[in-house]
């Protein structure tokens, strides 16, 4: 289904990869959005959205199926086995030439092309971002989606148990077993909450009981709350 097409006054709700993320099931009540590997957490994606393309090799063929659209850089980090830079000959046509038919593809830029000296197009919409959930906020309110309720934003860091790996800055994976990185997690939240302001859109951070799933019960217990001024709410249930 082209872009076009999605009913933008509908909700997103986008999975990230912290430890308050949770199972989401699929309905017509809203769409889902997954970073990195949490599609892996997602019953259909709608729209799987990554920096760095080593993910891209971590979803099996099956969840590969069940996925509609990707959006990444042009030039992607983690792609050239060496370390995160992009490499010209590595681009997004590259890297996604081995995914199924089925899922659509839309390059867009990050700060990272011009900081590298990337050949990058100046007629894709352009990010300044620090995190992949950030590159999700952006290019989705860039393609019209305002309403968004996230799984697994967790602004003191960590990661959820099902996040096996990222990449590193010398370019390979690792395996989680501590929470790393969490002061950038912190700033990550401030510059999605701005984000969302300056948009005029809506943003409820979600933190579901360790043993549950978020379906069309949970969303419409959720997806009324009130708001700050704004456009941020924090739920736990």
């Amino acid at each position: 289904m082209s872009l076009d097409n999605y009913d933008k006054d509908k909700f997103v709700v986008l999975v990230c990869a912290g430890p308050s993320a949770r199972f989401v099931k699929k309905t017509d009540e809203y769409y889902t959005a997954g970073v990195n590997v949490t599609p892996n957490l997602i019953e259909e994606t709608d729209f799987w959205v990554v920096n760095d393309g080593c993910y891209l090799v971590d979803l099996s063929d099956e969840k590969l199926l069940k996925i509609n659209n990707i959006a990444l850089p042009q030039f992607p980090h983690t792609v050239n086995g060496v370390d995160y830079r992009p490499t010209v000959g590595l681009d997004y046509l590259a890297i996604t030439k081995y995914l199924p038919s089925n899922i659509k593809i839309h390059p867009f830029n990050i700060h990272t092309a011009p900081k590298f000296n990337m050949p990058y197009n100046t007629d894709l919409p352009y990010f300044d971002v620090r995190s992949s959930s950030e590159s999700c906020f952006k290019w989705l309110l860039h393609k019209g989606f305002t309403k968004f309720i996230s799984l697994g934003h967790d602004p003191s860091g960590g990661y959820h148990s099902s996040q096996y790996s990222r990449p590193t800055k010398e370019g390979g994976r690792v395996m989680i077993t501590a929470p790393i990185d969490n002061p950038r997690y912190h700033i990550v939240h401030q510059r999605m909450r701005s984000v969302i302001k300056e948009a005029g859109a809506s943003w409820i951070r979600a933190v579901l009981p360790p043993d549950s799933s978020f379906d069309e019960e949970m969303f419409n217990k959720i997806k009324d709350h009130a708001l700050d001024e704004t456009g941020y709410a924090e739920v736990t249930l």
